[in-house]
């Protein structure tokens, strides 16, 4: 039976997993089910993927709905995404100031050294703020992701005055900045999400593909194989019997899970929630078209003033040059929340104050382009966790979206992945799916090898392989090799005589041909979790990738963990296993 025609509850369901909206947990979710090998299908009422994130031509514009950004440092998003491919245009890390005197400029001096005096003399605020700033960065950067989610919740205005920082820095630059990412001026949002935001931008940088911010959805959408997606078809019922959706042509799919993804009247009515309970942020967007960028460089500027409509402007186009034609500027300015003024009335407001930053005549020179206002920007009631939980509201039904997790594109994926989790383990393949870290892996390593995933897969799955792959100077020996399997145990150990180390890791997430993980269940570190998977890039060509994620133990044990495990080492291990895996199969060894 195709998957159109017409089907009844006793038709043996012909899908395993349905999934209802295409932003980007419905498309992370189907990502990961699809690589699974689960036959998936995503219906979306648009006639585009994305959900809030959405970018369209306008006279040869490329323009975002509102203002967005894609943070480089993002984990999860990281692994699933190919960054490469989205041709990333970076910001510039810091901001330029409109203090109502004139402008002042900040800049992350890690980054920029060369900008350290600038900084330092900036009149954003104090010499003692500026500290603060960098002691905030380390406090934020140096716990797992996990822990920074489980420190004490209050307000981000309340964290900011715990931590001493000046009224006047927190006027001109750290409320402005971010009141453009939270969508509200009293930075009632949550201290933990504050506290994510600002290790993101420790971490990396905030960006934007040069094609405009719908080409991530549509990166992930392109994997899906043909015939997955389905935009512009509207899912109006969804069984709470056996799991099945009714479309609005009247079609009535069965299927063995179904994931509503995003929040929706859906979602609400099947969860028990009223829609009118559930609490948006809402933004105000102007873009203008200028013969020139009043700015002259990709960096946010902000209005330090703490009075007016615009809370900031960017100039898309010194980013993005592709954002604009040649010899035009874009510009994005942001009001913060939807603004009661008709389009005329709210740009004429908007180029008022942008007289008093830039040369008036110049910016009577902008041509107003579009005024989006989007309601339902950013989800005001948000879990505000790292490692969300997947509600099944029905046997067979669970949601997913960034409410679940943190307002971002981060909490989206990291919400769509973990519905996908539970989705194969009702389905029996738990391991289909791999229950990975939130943050960034502590070491990473890719590698290509000249063979098929198959001749590639068969050798990393031997019983030997992990022999093969130790270097001589390892003093490696084997008290126990279990054969690869969920649970499976490898006990050995490493280095000379007297200072030997045992190890015992224990496997799960085994994907016969795709990878596995393996998880220090006993041995010198506090933690050690390693991600092994191999894919193919072409015909007799496979990607090998290493992802790795430790924490070395406090006191002196810690000391010599970090001699033995550390970047450089694991670095020379694992150029070496690269070597070695191509000699086991017969590959012209190549780094």
């Amino acid at each position: 039976m195709g998957f159109g025609d017409e089907m009844t509850a006793e038709t043996p369901p012909d899908l395993d997993v349905i999934i209802v909206g295409a932003g980007m947990a419905g498309l992370a979710a189907a990502a990961a089910l699809t690589d699974a090998g689960l036959r998936v299908r995503v219906f979306e009422r648009e006639n585009l993927p994305g959900g809030r994130i959405r970018s369209d031509s306008v006279n040869g514009f490329t323009i975002d709905r509102g203002f967005q950004v894609y943070l480089t440092a993002y984990p999860r998003s990281g692994q699933l995404l190919d960054l490469a491919a989205l041709d990333l245009r970076r910001f510039e890390p810091g901001a330029m100031i409109w203090t109502g005197e004139g402008f002042t400029t900040v800049r992350d001096p890690l980054r920029r050294p060369r900008a350290i005096r600038e900084s330092i003399r900036s009149s954003a605020g104090s010499l003692l703020d500026k500290v603060r700033v960098l002691a905030l960065r380390a406090s934020v950067t140096q716990p797992t992701l996990e822990a920074l989610f489980q420190r004490r919740e209050t307000t981000t205005a309340d964290a900011l005055r715990r931590r001493g920082f000046s009224v006047t820095f927190q006027r001109r630059f750290l409320r402005p900045y971010l009141a453009g990412i939270f969508l509200e001026r009293d930075l009632q949002t949550s201290s933990r999400m504050f506290e994510f935001v600002f290790r993101m931008f420790g971490q990396g940088d905030g960006a934007v593909p040069a094609a405009g911010m719908s080409a991530i959805p549509a990166q992930l959408a392109g994997r899906l194989p043909a015939g997955t997606l389905e935009t512009g078809i509207e899912v109006v019922e969804v069984s709470t019997d056996d799991p099945g959706v009714t479309l609005a042509d009247g079609r009535r799919l069965l299927t063995r899970c179904v994931v509503l993804a995003g929040a929706s009247p859906l979602a609400d009515r099947l969860s028990g929630r009223s829609e009118d309970s559930r609490e948006w942020r809402a933004a105000t967007s102007l873009s203008y078209d200028a013969p020139r960028s009043p700015v002259g460089e990709g960096i946010l500027v902000l209005n330090g003033t703490g009075k007016g409509l615009v809370n900031h402007l960017v100039c898309m186009s010194d980013v993005a040059p592709p954002y604009a034609p040649p010899g035009r500027a874009l510009l994005s300015v942001t009001v913060i929340g939807e603004s009661p003024l008709d389009d005329e009335a709210l740009d004429q407001a908007c180029r008022a104050e942008l007289g008093d930053w830039f040369d008036p005549k110049t910016v009577s020179e902008w041509r107003l382009l579009r005024v989006d206002r989007i309601r339902e920007a950013l989800p005001a009631d948000a879990r505000m966790t790292a490692t969300p939980d997947t509600p099944e509201v029905t046997p067979g039904v669970f949601l997913a979206g960034d409410y679940l997790a943190m307002p971002s594109i981060e909490g989206a994926i990291s919400s769509g992945l973990a519905a996908a989790r539970a989705a194969a383990k009702r389905l029996g393949f738990e391991a289909a799916v791999p229950d990975l870290p939130a943050g960034r892996p502590s070491f990473e390593r890719r590698f290509t090898v000249g063979a098929s995933v198959t001749n590639v897969a068969a050798f990393h799955e031997g019983a030997d392989a992990l022999a093969r792959l130790q270097p001589p100077f390892s003093g490696a020996r084997f008290l126990r090799v279990d054969p690869l399997g969920e649970g499976s145990i490898t006990d050995f150990e490493i280095g000379p005589g007297p200072l030997r180390i045992g190890w015992t890791a224990q496997h799960r997430d085994v994907r016969p041909g795709r990878g596995f993980t393996d998880v220090m269940a006993r041995g010198p570190m506090r933690s050690w979790i390693h991600r092994h998977e191999y894919r193919s890039t072409g015909p007799a060509k496979t990607e090998v990738s290493d992802q790795i994620w430790f924490q070395h133990p406090h006191g002196p044990r810690g000391i010599l963990t970090r001699l033995l495990f550390n970047p450089l080492f694991l670095g020379v291990l694992f150029r070496f296993r690269a070597n070695a895996t191509r000699r086991a199969i017969h590959s012209p060894p190549r780094l």
